[in-house]
């Protein structure tokens, strides 16, 4: 028995919502005068990315509720785009004041970019199918 519901993936989705004001906060007024202009343009997109599918975490399982429709990879591979794409944007902007040398938070981007696709397109089969 599948014991897990879209209502948790819901309120997941308002906790990222609530990480990307606080991170956005965060850059706004502690790190716009300590990163670069090219820097800051990474973590802002990492956020965006973040808080847009913090919202579709929302939206897609109040879609799954209403049409009686459910697939656990979606919010899977969507969790795998927040970490691998949004929080290793957040990292690899900011690693130099974590004193971190490495670029391979960069490296992790794309693949987190192809979880989102995944995510998106197995939303969209799950809602079609009958």
């Amino acid at each position: 028995m599948n014991t897990e519901k879209p209502t948790t993936h819901i309120w997941l989705g308002a906790l990222v919502c609530a990480l990307y004001v606080l991170l956005g906060a965060f850059g706004a007024h502690s790190l716009k005068s300590t990163l670069t202009a090219s820097q800051l343009d990474i973590y802002e997109t990492g956020l965006k990315y973040m808080v847009i599918h913090g919202l579709a975490l929302i939206l897609t399982n109040t879609a799954y509720i209403v049409l009686h429709k459910y697939n656990r990879w979606s919010n899977f591979m969507t969790y795998c785009g927040i970490i691998l794409f949004s929080f290793s944007l957040i990292i690899h902007a900011t690693k130099d004041l974590a004193h971190i040398s490495t670029n391979f938070f960069a490296i992790l981007a794309p693949f987190g970019g192809l979880s989102f696709i995944a995510g998106w397109l197995i939303f969209t089969y799950s809602i079609r199918k009958k």
